[in-house]
């Protein structure tokens, strides 16, 4: 989200570690892989256990879990054994959070695995390989890699049209010279990808976006093989809190004190005329979920082994009426921590 210098400018920078213009990596060569968990997070059992052959320590920051995200965690403990690591943080905002688990990672690649990711942990797109790869490369430069995901989103059997492959997943090797920073933006309504677009009506949206800032000697590649799926499937409370969340962290460096639930639901009342909090969930579910399109297996290939409990038993799913979808089917998704 920063600005970046021209592809030969960092290509040519990435040779200063060899040349001893800047010190060399000095962590150990494995993979440390960072996890923000904040209220409940639905899918954390499956995230866990897809990277438990790919990280070599996991780092999961709580930064205010909820009791049922917590009791997945201790359920998932004892398969996770010593990889897994709880770091309690419950007061820093987003910024100071990510920054946090860059200085507690201890190993020399650093991925930040969200508490919504399921690895592939067999076929083509195995996760292991990926590992691989980093671990294979030159261990005296620096490197950040761009890493393929494909979404799924409203539930497990859709996807927004231009959101199905993405590539802001990033391995990067670690240095004190790497920080995550606030990036504000205005960006008009039709520049937005479709889920943003959701009931804007045209409205420019002033947002604070999260990115990950590396000096120019940092070697950057892509691996456009997709590892994970990002399952964006929550609840609709969930979903109405993320859509304005941005613009809240862009309200909250200017001062604002409001909370996210406070803003979420003025906006909704400003913006869309919607006085109560469940009617706001219901106008947003319904057109966020007809910006849908099914998922394309042949594009985007099998969904993660680990995936495969909830696709039999899913705890949600679009409901329709001839081709239209009217609404969308949510219970409580029951645990599947074996």
């Amino acid at each position: 989200m920063t600005e970046q210098p021209l592809p030969w400018v960092r290509s040519l920078c990435s040779l200063a570690p060899l040349a001893g213009l800047v010190g060399r990596p000095g962590r150990p060569n494995g993979v440390s892989a960072i996890v923000r968990v904040q209220g409940e997070e639905e899918w954390l059992e499956p995230c866990l256990r897809s990277i438990r052959g790919f990280a070599d320590e996991i780092v999961v920051l709580d930064n205010g879990a909820s009791p049922e995200t917590r009791r997945i965690l201790e359920a998932v403990r004892p398969a996770l054994g010593s990889l897994l690591r709880v770091e309690e943080r419950p007061h820093l905002d987003l910024f100071a959070l990510s920054n946090f688990g860059l200085a507690a990672s201890r190993f020399r690649w650093v991925i930040r695995w969200d508490a919504d990711f399921v690895a592939h942990t067999s076929g083509a797109g195995d996760i292991r390989a990926l590992r691989q790869f980093l671990l294979q490369l030159d261990p005296r430069r620096y490197y950040l890699v761009r890493v393929g995901a494909v979404e799924v989103a409203g539930d497990l059997f859709h996807q927004f049209p231009d959101l199905r492959v993405r590539f802001d997943g990033q391995a990067v090797v670690w240095s004190p010279a790497i920080r995550y920073v606030a990036v504000h933006r205005t960006v008009a309504a039709g520049e937005l990808a479709t889920p943003d677009r959701v009931l804007r009506d045209g409205r420019a949206v002033s947002r604070s976006l999260e990115s990950l800032r590396t000096p120019p000697y940092y070697k950057v590649l892509t691996w456009d093989r997709p590892a994970y799926v990002h399952v964006n499937i929550k609840s609709r409370r969930h979903m109405l809190l993320r859509h304005f969340w941005l613009e809240w962290l862009e309200a909250v460096s200017r001062g604002s004190a409001e909370t996210r639930e406070d803003y979420a639901a003025r906006r909704a009342r400003e913006d869309w005329g919607i006085g109560t909090w469940d009617e706001a969930e219901q106008a947003y579910l319904q057109s966020y979920c007809r910006q849908l399109v099914p998922f394309d297996a042949e594009r985007c290939g099998p969904y993660p082994e680990l995936l495969e409990p909830y696709l039999k038993n899913p705890g949600y799913r679009l409901e329709y009426r001839g081709e239209t979808v009217i609404g969308r089917r949510e219970r409580r998704e029951s645990s599947h921590v074996r």
